[in-house]
């Protein structure tokens, strides 16, 4: 609605032009799921389209299909391409965990398969686009297997377009309900695509996917390393103070009440404003108001009861500090041996792809034997 306000008086390029930035950004957020802005599009364009509704919904979901190419192609290839070979953004994606690695192998397939179609369609944005960058895969057959998003991308524009016309009859209504719901079922058949093509790898692949690679040595040292200073530097209950236990478990219990109050009085803590009410109409607080006084009270015992974790993570982030630093030193002196193990290991299970060794099931447990053994 803030936005829609902004936009409202600009010229419809320039609309589009905001739209179109907007989306950018929210691709390029690793967190931010891209998709609102089909609905934040179908709401603004089709509404100031000078040419009336049908067209703008046209212009909305050919923008919108324009930006979902334009922001892979910039994942892809200046995020995936140019960071890729930096160990924080390669550790961060987890290029060398069996997750990851049995999307690498599906796409590095040639050709389109189904596949690697689903897994660019039903993929998260940001670690899909960037993990093909970082893997070279052709960015022409990324853009054409993205291509098929358009499944349910129309229908979530769609469901935006058609909110608008809510209020001139029920068939607006249920059309938009309808749009809504194929939104759903496409998501739901890409997800399911991908999660079979991942499966099918595993299935195929396991050994392979598990085994370790000489390239990824020092990401799984990184892991490693993370891994042991946890463990050894957990944090038991009786290791706490009172003065910590009290906020931290008093904390939890506000928020669990906040949390039961906001979902059974709803309506006694909140109003109601629309995505396509006038910004400038909101009123924040008040008795008829977006937030209540009994919501207000709820929003403030519940920031209080944050206090309560922030409050043990402060003293756990000091308590820990003597013991991680110790553990991290123990650790790094064994960094040297522990890699050149992994790189026999890796080795051993290089030959048994490449079929200089044994079978492949004997290769698969002796790696698995001689790193339990390490």
């Amino acid at each position: 609605a803030w936005m829609s306000s902004l936009m409202r008086d600009l010229s419809f390029i320039l609309i589009l032009v905001c739209t179109f930035m907007a989306g950018m950004v929210l691709f390029l957020l690793p967190p931010v799921p891209g998709p609102p802005i089909y609905l934040f599009g179908g709401f603004v364009i089709s509404d100031s389209c000078p040419w009336g509704f049908w067209s703008g919904s046209i212009i909305c979901i050919a923008l919108c299909f324009f930006l979902k190419l334009s922001a892979c192609a910039v994942q892809q290839q200046v995020i995936g391409r140019y960071l890729g070979d930096r160990d924080e953004v390669r550790r961060a994606i987890g290029v060398h965990r069996p997750f990851i690695r049995a999307i690498e192998s599906v796409l590095r397939q040639p050709g389109l398969t189904l596949g690697k179609c689903m897994i660019l369609c039903g993929g998260p944005d940001w670690p899909t686009s960037v993990l093909a960058g970082m893997l070279k895969v052709s960015l022409l057959q990324c853009e054409l297997g993205t291509c098929p998003v358009i499944l349910s991308l129309v229908p979530l524009t769609l469901t935006g377009s058609f909110y608008l016309k809510r209020e001139d009859s029920e068939t607006w209504t249920r059309a938009g309900n309808l749009m809504f719901t194929l939104t759903v079922v496409t998501s739901m058949m890409f997800w399911a695509g991908m999660g079979w093509a991942i499966q099918n790898e595993f299935e195929k692949n396991h050994d392979a996917l598990h085994a370790p690679r000489h390239e990824y040595v020092d990401l799984d040292w990184l892991d490693h390393r993370a891994a042991v200073v946890a463990k050894r530097c957990n944090t038991t209950w009786a290791a706490i103070p009172w003065a910590v236990r009290v906020p931290f478990v008093g904390g939890a219990l506000g928020l669990v009440v906040v949390s039961h109050m906001f979902f059974w009085r709803f309506a006694k803590c909140f109003g109601d404003f629309k995505v396509t009410d006038d910004f400038s109409d909101l009123v924040w607080y008040g008795q008829h108001a977006l937030v209540t006084p009994l919501g207000a009270l709820g929003l403030a015992l519940a920031s209080l009861s944050c206090l309560g974790l922030v409050i043990f993570l402060a003293w756990n982030r000091q308590f820990q500090r003597g013991p991680v630093e110790e553990a991290a030193r123990d650790l790094d002196a064994t960094e040297a041996a522990w890699k050149a193990a992994r790189l026999e290991l890796a080795e051993l299970a290089r030959s048994c792809t490449e079929g200089a060794g044994a079978a492949p099931e004997a290769c698969g447990v002796g790696v698995q034997t001689k790193e339990q053994e390490w």
